[in-house]
């Protein structure tokens, strides 16, 4: 009796389930045929004892919009249910209910990949939402619903860019802390930071006045901005840049930054006539200066070239004497400009005077010479500008800095680019995806993909419209346009339209332009002075370049001539190569030989030659058997062909390579510095030959 009780009771709930699950097909066969009334009703009732079926079933209700009961919230949630529930059966289960779905729920199959797939598209449809609305609730809402949601990145980046740019144009230091203090993950928080503290500074000293930025100082002690107060209240106090002025300024604020900045413009405005009677004036009068030390050989030395000098692995200077002036004890030195030159020890850089004395400590990572009293100098991988005396003109706060000679100093951080001022001021938000430095008064910039061109008014002359521009050359402005090549002026107007395949930069006054199958030139001033008849062959744009000289190679019949820069024929086009044009003799190839021809195409120095170069005073460099000589313009050599290289450096004298190593001879072919060296080469007054080996750098009077 026992035992057919319990097979009563097994028979009741394989036939509950079995009803049950004859019940969801009905619900997701009224599916199949959008009866959403019906369909809802079943899974409703179904969702207690079939919950991951009845749920799924649910959530597609909710997630189409084609019926009175779209919302996606609720899909939301019944997936998140019907995963859950999902996980919750054993393997069998699973298995039963998946075969089921299959058999007969046709389109509605249901295992963990389509609860998987079902609830992607919800996060989708539930994202798209987000953006439709594009506000900072919205954003925050499917952050918190769709928390596994693969959009959970790109919502993030989407709110953090809105709430920046609602902080951008509110601009003001309390719309900007909030961002801050909100999204401190921001990939714009340094940028927000930097807009931060640059308008915290700018509402306090919106009345430029002492007191205000003293106030600054005091309320915001590490505000980066402090040492442009600092430097305000110098600039106003020193405005009109006279010796009483730096004097009152440096007994008013002893502690300001820039006093020794007011030391030094006070002591250079004394001393304009640089004698030693204004020196001694000036010490008489101002016995507190500073700087005393530097005074007696200040000027002597300003007319003394000092020279790097390696030795055991470590370099120093010495002067035209070739006297050690300075020792060797740098890991690292530049050449002096401007007074001072940088300097390194133990990887980090400062810069000492001709003195040998550290003037600026050395505590950049990185640091260049001194331009227009200015040296970018690089910190914990951001740069900043200093000044001579070592004060920060510019914080070390971005990835990059560009050219300073000019007005503007173009500037990247956070891979977006703009313009700063001489003091700091961010004058052109970074909203640039590239920028070229200022050449005269003009600059190239790049926003999504197009390039444009502003002026020192930082304003667009050029709207940001071509696909590239080339703005090496003012007058000759080259544009890409739809894929073709142009050229424009400084307004943005096309002088030559983009019609061309090509058009290259101008090289000795000639550029190669190209259209379809031919080539022509055209001059400095947008003239085509050679007509576009030339067949254009893969390369031309480099081998068919005008050179100094005014000739350039054309090709006809797979052979090589040279015409002159206005497209006559100058050597007819009879060989396999032809390059050096000299006072006589132009070098040229046949048969995988060089020799050299006359003006007449006469050959007067034999087909001898594996290279050749041009002839300098009667006599030219050439390559033979693999091995350089010297010969002269009848074709006998002067210097023999037994050197693995050769190479002119005055006149009579040549830097030869032998055994791998370096020396000097003259035309005699006698030895005038041994073969001792890995790198010989003039100094850039042409005073003194600079001798390199790995370990040490040398110099011999010429």
């Amino acid at each position: 009796m026992l035992n057919k009780k319990k097979y009563l009771l097994l028979f009741f709930v394989l036939f509950a389930h079995v009803f049950m699950a004859a019940n969801l097909t009905k619900g997701f066969e009224a599916l199949s045929i959008h009866d959403y009334f019906k369909a809802k009703k079943i899974f409703e009732k179904g969702l207690k004892k079939q919950t991951p079926a009845a749920a799924y079933g649910l959530s597609i209700i909710y997630s189409l919009n084609n019926n009175p009961f779209y919302n996606l919230d609720s899909a939301l949630f019944y997936v998140n249910k019907s995963e859950t529930s999902f996980a919750l059966l054993s393997s069998k289960q699973k298995t039963s209910l998946t075969v089921l779905s299959e058999k007969k729920w046709k389109n509605y199959k249901i295992d963990s990949l389509m609860l998987y797939a079902h609830h992607q598209y919800i996060d989708e449809k539930c994202f798209v939402k987000a953006k439709e609305e594009n506000t900072i609730e919205s954003f925050n809402y499917f952050l918190k619903q769709n928390v596994n949601a693969k959009q959970q990145t790109e919502a993030i980046s989407l709110r953090n860019q809105l709430a920046f740019s609602i902080a951008k144009t509110q601009n003001t230091s309390v719309a900007y802390l909030h961002f801050l203090e909100t999204y401190p993950n921001a990939i714009q928080y340094n940028e927000t930071k930097a807009l931060y503290d640059k308008r915290v500074f700018e509402e306090y000293t919106e009345l430029n006045t002492l007191e205000n930025n003293q106030k600054f100082i005091n309320d915001h002690p590490e505000n980066p901005n402090v040492n442009k107060a600092h430097q305000n209240i110098y600039d106003i106090y020193t405005h009109n840049k006279t010796i009483e002025a730096f004097d009152a300024f440096i007994k008013t604020y002893p502690k300001n930054p820039f006093v020794t900045s007011a030391w030094r413009m006070l002591y250079n405005l004394s001393t304009q006539i640089h004698t030693p009677e204004n020196i001694a004036q000036f010490v008489e009068k101002y016995p507190n200066y500073p700087f005393k030390n530097e005074l007696e050989k200040d000027y002597l030395l300003a007319n003394t070239n000092f020279y790097p000098f390696q030795e055991n692995g470590l370099w120093g200077f010495v002067d035209d004497s070739l006297q050690v002036v300075i020792p060797a004890i740098y890991s690292w030195v530049s050449s002096f400009s401007e007074g001072v030159a940088v300097v390194s020890q133990d990887k980090k850089y400062g810069y000492i005077n001709k003195s040998g004395e550290l003037v600026i400590p050395m505590v950049y990572d990185e640091a260049e010479g001194f331009k227009n009293g200015m040296a970018i100098v690089n910190k914990d991988d951001k740069y900043g500008i200093i000044n001579r005396v070592g004060e920060e003109l510019v914080d070390l706060m971005y990835d990059d800095i560009g050219d300073i000679k000019s007005e503007y100093i173009a500037v990247e951080l956070n891979e977006k680019y703009g313009f700063i001022d001489r003091l700091g001021n961010l004058k052109v938000g970074l909203d640039f995806d590239g920028v070229g430095d200022f050449q005269s008064g003009l600059a190239h910039v790049e926003k999504d993909g197009k390039f444009g061109i502003i002026d020192t008014n930082l304003m667009y002359v050029v709207k940001p419209t071509f696909d590239w521009i080339d703005l090496s050359s003012q007058q000759f402005i080259r544009v890409i346009e739809n894929g073709k090549y142009g050229i424009i002026n400084t307004k943005g107007e096309f002088i030559l339209e983009s019609i061309y395949n090509l058009i290259t930069a101008l090289k000795n006054n000639r550029a190669l332009i190209v259209k379809d199958d031919f080539y022509g030139y055209l001059n400095a001033e947008i003239k085509m002075v050679i007509p576009i008849s030339f067949n254009f062959i893969n390369g031309a744009n480099n081998w068919a370049m005008f050179n100094e000289k005014g000739f350039a190679r054309f090709m006809s019949k797979d052979k090589i001539g040279l015409i002159d820069s206005l497209g006559k024929e100058f050597l007819p086009a009879l060989f396999e190569d032809v390059a050096s044009v000299s006072k006589n003799l132009i070098a040229v190839k046949r048969k995988g030989k060089w020799g050299y021809c006359d003006y007449q195409a006469k050959l007067k120095i034999p087909y001898n030659y594996e290279e050749t170069n041009a002839f300098v005073n009667g006599t030219a460099i050439v390559k033979t058997n693999s091995l350089y000589g010297l010969i002269d313009e009848k074709g006998s050599f002067v210097i023999p062909a037994v050197y693995e290289d050769l190479n002119q450096l005055t006149n009579g004298l040549f830097v030869a390579k032998q055994n791998g190593l370096l020396g000097v001879i003259n035309l005699k072919n006698e030895v005038v510095v041994p073969f001792n060296y890995t790198k010989i080469e003039l100094t850039e007054n042409h005073l003194l030959i600079r001798l390199a080996t790995e370990e040490s750098t040398s110099y011999k009077k010429l």
